[in-house]
């Protein structure tokens, strides 16, 4: 990667970051400027490179919005690396006008780790008032099947199987952002479980699952959902899902470490540790970047598992590889190649 690419990465992460932070605030009463100032920051950076280098770039804010909903990145004057997106990228759904996955994984780039270091630094203050791993499994395992609560019902949650942990859990959720309640509703996709618009073409959610596809869960009383932030709906409660299959099919249950977004641990055939983490991202450039780093902190070899309909395209696998630092110790493994009862025929990149 050259030095004119890396910084037109890090210019495209700054819009990103400032497109989310936009999100968070627009309907605070608290916050006085029209937009916050990172988004602000990075329209200057744009106009900066522009003027340095005599390429168009947006004349203010509301055109800098509109390019991350009209325009792909790669439609965009900056030189990013061959494949670093995939073709139909944008950072603002067109349709749904929020930010798309590919705005929050780039937003996670950034020098403070974004929306998964946000995710990261809630899941670790959550692993300290638990107390025990135990515990803390428990209370991620609630926050993945329930990211949102369309219907919160107290009598529920003062069972003696769930009061402990929605003790622990509770001060995570918030009331669901104004941008998803329309006409008095509140609705949840099926499949994912995260939150859902209903529009004129089709359905759109946050977790990406295709119009076609997906189904509506419906609220009435939208005063009455609730919704984890951000950050742990996307990069726990999404990848969540697929993670809950995996611990499932496998022969013992895995040991969750108290780093990050859940690193995991299991026995292989040969007995020894197997550290992995099940990850669901749309861009798999960004994603090979964020798990080579979790590698190296580990110190050890990492399988990254990502739903089978993601390893199914051999373009997200060669973006992933492609993506990843030479002495990267990660491989890439769809769920059911991760849980197959036979070795896996692919082999662990750069020995890992």
């Amino acid at each position: 990667m050259t030095k004119h690419e890396q910084t037109d990465i890090d210019l495209l992460v700054a819009v990103a970051c400032g497109v989310i932070e936009l999100t968070s605030i627009a309907r605070s009463s608290a916050f006085q400027l029209p937009y916050p100032p990172s988004l602000q920051l990075a329209l200057d950076r744009m106009v900066l490179a522009g003027l340095i280098q005599s390429l168009p770039m947006p004349a203010g804010v509301p055109e800098l919005l509109r390019w991350c909903r009209e325009r792909r990145p790669t439609e965009w004057p900056l030189a990013l690396p061959s494949g670093f997106l995939t073709s139909n990228a944008r950072l603002i759904h067109p349709a749904a006008g929020e930010p798309t996955r590919t705005c929050a994984e780039l937003a996670s780039l950034g020098p403070h780790g974004g929306l998964e270091q946000k995710a990261e630094t809630l899941l670790s203050e959550l692993a300290a008032a638990c107390g025990t791993a135990e515990r803390f499994a428990a209370c991620r395992d609630f926050l993945i099947r329930r990211a949102v609560i369309l219907r919160f019902d107290p009598v529920e949650m003062l069972q003696p199987a769930v009061a402990l942990t929605w003790r622990l859990v509770k001060q995570l959720y918030g009331s669901v952002p104004d941008c998803f309640s329309a006409d008095g509703l509140v609705h949840r996709c099926t499949d994912c479980g995260l939150l859902a618009k209903s529009m004129a073409d089709g359905l759109w959610c946050e977790g990406g699952c295709p119009q076609g596809d997906g189904k509506l869960e419906t609220s009435h009383q939208p005063r009455q959902a609730l919704a984890l932030p951000l950050a742990l709906r996307l990069f726990l409660a999404l990848p969540g899902r697929t993670e809950l299959t995996v611990r499932k099919r496998l022969a013992e249950q895995p040991r969750l470490l108290p780093l990050g977004l859940g690193v995991h641990y299991v026995t292989d055939r040969d007995r020894t540790l197997r550290a992995f983490q099940v990850h669901d991202r749309e861009q798999p450039a960004p994603a090979a970047l964020q798990t080579a780093k979790i590698a190296a902190q580990l110190g050890e070899p990492l399988d990254v598992v990502v739903p089978d309909d993601l390893a199914v395209h051999p373009w997200y696998r060669q973006g992933f590889d492609r993506a990843l630092p030479v002495d990267a110790r990660v491989r890439l493994l769809s769920a059911s190649e991760f849980t197959a009862p036979q070795p896996t025929n692919r082999m662990r990149r750069n020995n890992a």
